[in-house]
C-alpha cells in the first residue's frame, strides 16, 4: 500500500505543486551570450512529495519543449536551458539542468506566455511576462531583466504570476562586468534561492 501511495504521488502533478520560478528571457550579450544559447526556465517543487518531469511540456507557443525523466525533490530547483554546455560554461556543472526534447525557438524579448503542461496535457502554471516587469522608479527605458543581465525571478512562489510578484534578480555574483560602466553583471540565481525571495 505504501508503494502504491508513493507512484500515486510521483504522477498526480496537479496545479500549485510546481511553478515557473525563475527566467533568463533576454540575456545580456556583452558580458553572457547570445538569447539562442543562455536562455533558460527555472522550475521549483513547491509541493511535499517528489514529482516526476517526463512528459510534462514547457510552450510558448513556438517553444514546445518535452520533458524528460527527472525526479524533483520536494522543495528543489531544476532549469531547462537553450543549450547545456552554453549554461555549464556560464554557470558551472553543478545546477540541475532537465533534458528535453523539441525546438528551442527563443523567448520573446518584449512578451511572452509560458506555459507548463502535466503530461496529460493540464496546465500546471501560466506566466504572461512583459519587458516592462521590474522597471526602477523613474527608469522608463527597460528593465534590468531585459537585456541589462539580470534574470526575472518570482518573489512568492505559491502567489500568483502578476507583475507585482516577479522582479528581476539582484545577486551581483558574475565574476564579469559591464563592459559600458564597469559594474558587475548579475545573471540570475538558477537552481538555487532566488534573490528577490
Amino acid at each position: 500500500m505504501l508503494l502504491f501511495s508513493i507512484f500515486i504521488s510521483l504522477v498526480m502533478v496537479a496545479p500549485g505543486d510546481i511553478v515557473i520560478s525563475e527566467i533568463m528571457y533576454n540575456p545580456d550579450g556583452p558580458t553572457l551570450g547570445a538569447d539562442d544559447q543562455y536562455e533558460w526556465i527555472e522550475l521549483c517543487n513547491i509541493g511535499v512529495v517528489p514529482l516526476q518531469l517526463n512528459g510534462m511540456m514547457l510552450s510558448d507557443g513556438g517553444n514546445q519543449l518535452f520533458l524528460e525523466d527527472f525526479l524533483l525533490e520536494a522543495s528543489a530547483r531544476a532549469v531547462i536551458v537553450a543549450d547545456e554546455q552554453s549554461f555549464s560554461e556560464a554557470y558551472g556543472a553543478g545546477i540541475a539542468v532537465v533534458q528535453w526534447d523539441g525546438v528551442w525557438t527563443k523567448l520573446s524579448n518584449s512578451s511572452d506566455t509560458l506555459l507548463l503542461y502535466s503530461s496529460t496535457g493540464e496546465v500546471l502554471d501560466e506566466l504572461a511576462y512583459s519587458d516592462t516587469w521590474g522597471l526602477a522608479e523613474g527608469d522608463t527605458t527597460r528593465s534590468e531583466a531585459d537585456g541589462r543581465g539580470s534574470s526575472l525571478e518570482k518573489i512568492n512562489l505559491p502567489g500568483t504570476n502578476t507583475e507585482e510578484n516577479w522582479m528581476p534578480s539582484v545577486d551581483w555574483a558574475c565574476p564579469d562586468t559591464d563592459p559600458e560602466t564597469g559594474d558587475p553583471v548579475c545573471w540570475g540565481t538558477p537552481g538555487s534561492v532566488n534573490s528577490q525571495e
